[in-house]
């Protein structure tokens, strides 16, 4: 509940004053009173709002989640466990000495007797000659016209071999997968390749193989974002980065992925694409998704820069929501918005079910039907529970989107899981120091969670693409 006080600004009288007014007075004194109290708030925090928990003040209350749950206690069934296992075909057999000549109960001579096998152990270990550094010859050819004299020279060495001398993918696959999914340093790299390879290498060559990287990974962004305009349902989301001390954005696109009784998934169908730019405005999605996504059901947080989307259908993050909702009810603690509260969860739960896509279209109309109720139910003017009302009336067309498709979240927490792991890089490492180290990471790391979704492995996706394979 929020707590009444009183403007600074407003002087008060004493019991004795009070006592010396007179009738009118006295009620022009309450009327200006009332005027001046104000309404002490509680404060925001990540359980009734989008501000995220390394930055919170007052830590909220562990009862503050927006998920109910579920009783279930320790491993889920179908979740895949791993054990070491035997291998049926091991690289070496080493044979333990056999030194019994007697039996050690009665000193029989064993000398004749057969050995047979008894137990067998095995180590996985790495084999360390297979990693040590490798240099490899390049060499193309050419001949000479006997007619004309030109000489004709095959120049068909793979993208990543410069002249001269130039460091391998394997190498850059190990740098990007470090720096990129692991968050190391530049600095801790070099120290890392040094002791375990043998390999002498500066930060700004670290840098350079980074930068390189990024530019070979392009013609697979490529894929992706045609694969993205070409998507049933996209997340979208952005977030605050900080380049050379200023305030940049890096925005996410990815193909919403659900778990849905009774339906496959084409593992080719999900991707995700980071991209960096100075600005949080519309043109950033017209820049790179010109024609909208037509076909697409589009999951976001329905911030202003989304106003003007092109797409099949909208669906608002109810996660993003429901904080709201909760801020609202720490306010006000009012009826209407504990029920708004209780309609969406239960709406969540009703999306699980198996159930036709009649069914789904009845079951929104029923849904926006009380929704549509409540939001007719009168409020006090400028509270929260009015400011609720307000912004859900206006999102009223995107708030049951979901119902309609047993594939489409709810909420845009896959958009929210591509973006933490760029809140940890900049926990690392505060900033980028420029502003193509910020696209570099983008390209790269959306080449990492693409690999990630499709179950493949992110080093071989990384090292197979600066070799110039199609991955994607």
């Amino acid at each position: 509940m929020k707590k009444a006080k009183i403007k600074y600004q407003f002087s008060m009288k004493s019991k004795e004053e009070l006592r010396e007014l007179s009738h009118d007075e006295l009620l022009k004194y309450i009327e200006n009173l009332q005027d001046n109290v104000v309404q002490e708030k509680p404060p925001k925090n990540s359980g009734n709002s989008s501000i995220p928990t390394g930055k919170e003040i007052n830590t909220p209350k562990r009862n503050q989640s927006t998920r109910k749950k579920g009783g279930k206690n320790g491993g889920q069934f179908g979740h895949k466990g791993k054990t070491l296992k035997q291998s049926d075909t091991p690289d070496e057999i080493i044979d333990i000495e056999y030194n019994i000549n007697n039996c050690q109960k009665c000193n029989y001579d064993l000398s004749t007797i057969l050995k047979e096998l008894k137990e067998k152990r095995q180590v996985l270990d790495l084999d360390l000659k297979d990693t040590l550094k490798k240099i490899t010859q390049y060499q193309s050819y050419s001949k000479t016209c006997p007619k004309c004299g030109h000489e004709n020279h095959d120049n068909l060495y793979p993208e990543f071999v410069t002249p001269h001398i130039s460091y391998g993918k394997n190498i850059m696959a190990i740098v990007v997968y470090l720096n990129v999914v692991h968050y190391v340093s530049y600095k801790r790299i070099v120290q890392t390749l040094k002791t375990m390879y043998k390999i002498d290498i500066s930060e700004g060559t670290v840098d350079n193989l980074i930068k390189k990287a990024s530019k070979l990974s392009q013609k697979e962004i490529n894929k992706i974002v045609s694969q993205l305009e070409l998507s049933d349902i996209v997340g979208i989301d952005e977030t605050g980065v900080k380049v050379n001390g200023a305030r940049d954005w890096h925005w996410v696109f990815q193909k919403q992925r659900i778990a849905v009784a009774k339906q496959a998934f084409l593992e080719n169908e999900n991707n995700t694409f980071i991209v960096h730019n100075e600005s949080r405005g519309t043109k950033v999605i017209d820049e790179h998704f010109p024609d909208g996504f037509v076909d697409a059901i589009v999951v976001h947080d329905n911030y202003s820069s989304y106003n003007n989307l092109v797409a099949s259908g909208e669906q608002l993050c109810l996660a993003h929501k429901l904080r709201d909702l909760n801020y609202a009810i720490e306010c006000d603690d009012t009826k209407l918005m504990k029920d708004i509260k209780s309609l969406l969860q239960e709406a969540m739960i009703d999306h699980k079910e198996d159930i036709s896509l009649s069914q789904r279209d009845i079951l929104k109309q029923q849904y926006e039907q009380t929704f549509d109720y409540l939001l007719t139910r009168p409020t006090i003017e400028k509270s929260e529970t009015a400011k609720q009302i307000k912004s859900l009336t206006k999102a009223r067309d995107k708030i049951f989107t979901f119902l309609l498709y047993p594939n489409v979240p709810p909420d845009n927490n896959g958009s929210e899981r591509a973006i933490r792991n760029l809140k940890v890089k900049l926990k690392v490492s505060q900033q980028f120091k420029s502003t193509q180290g910020a696209k570099d990471y983008a390209t790269l790391r959306s080449i990492i969670d693409t690999a990630r979704k499709r179950d493949l492995n992110e080093f071989d996706t990384v090292r197979d693409i600066i070799g110039g394979g199609n991955v994607f």
